[in-house]
């Protein structure tokens, strides 16, 4: 038999493409995080060098003189309940699309997709006189609420593939054993989506948590900004301390990046039934 190569040229260079691609993508997450396990004395010799004596104690002096304690809380308190909203939305109306009939379905649909055609900056001047005209403006609920609207386009759409990829004769028998469609979605399909499920959660997370338009034109008060907002304003505090600024970049990045590496399974495989759908 001829010998076939392991290898194609085309394989190859597509993985060399994609190595390249991760190396662009991580090197400045690496080097941040270097530079926060510096002094300021080695960074001013060689900025990309491996520290030489690793100083865990930057991310307690970022930790405590940034006071990140209250921009973290501000951020989980804004990011946890805006998750819990879209994946309560997202469900029950991926349900409605994948699985009943009425008047009005696809067009409707095609409005929620709407929002995955429009850029979210186009929005943001109604959005913030919507939010000042229901008096929440510079408060945590009316940015969960507008977190909230710019995650949901897209968590439905996800949300309908993973419904639709689940077999219709499930609820049709919780319909025949005298079973309404909130059982059925409740009890049955719900669980059976929990692919779809994670990659909202994973998607609306990372969305909240490092969003910085919305909390920097929604929020005034210091006592209310999250994270991404509060590093913006240590920018100018500590400007001159680059290893306080790594430091505290590095803490902001570590929930994201646990998060997604838990379920990344989970993730990717809702991620590609909503697009094969």
């Amino acid at each position: 038999m001829p010998h076939r190569p392991a290898y194609s040229v085309t394989r190859v260079a597509v993985q060399l493409f994609l190595i390249a691609i991760t190396f662009i993508t991580l090197a400045p997450l690496v080097i941040i995080w270097l530079t926060s396990l510096k002094t300021s004395a080695e960074l001013n010799v060689d900025p990309l060098a491996l520290p030489h004596h690793w100083v865990f104690s930057n991310f307690i002096d970022a930790w405590n003189t940034a006071h990140l304690d209250r921009y973290f809380l501000n951020s989980v308190l804004t990011t946890l309940p805006a998750v819990v909203l879209v994946l309560a939305c997202a469900s029950l109306a991926g349900y409605a699309f994948a699985s009943l009939t009425f008047r009005g379905k696809q067009q409707i649909f095609a409005l929620f997709l709407l929002g995955l055609m429009i850029p979210s900056i186009s929005l943001i001047v109604p959005l913030y006189y919507t939010i000042n005209d229901i008096g929440l403006l510079d408060s945590r609920y009316g940015l969960i609420l507008a977190e909230t609207s710019q995650a949901l386009p897209l968590a439905i759409f996800i949300m309908r593939a993973g419904f639709r990829d689940l077999p219709h004769q499930l609820r049709d028998a919780v319909l025949v054993d005298g079973g309404s469609d909130l059982d059925a979605f409740w009890r049955v399909l719900l669980p059976l989506a929990r692919p779809a499920l994670m990659s909202v959660s994973v998607l609306a997370f990372l969305s909240v948590w490092n969003s910085f338009l919305l909390p920097l034109l929604l929020i005034n008060s210091d006592s209310l900004r999250t994270m991404p907002l509060g590093l913006s304003y240590l920018q100018g505090r500590y400007a001159s301390n680059i290893v306080l600024l790594a430091a505290a970049t590095s803490l902001t990045s570590l929930p994201p990046i646990l998060i997604y590496t838990v379920l990344q399974r989970q993730f990717i495989k809702g991620v590609v039934e909503g697009a094969l759908k």
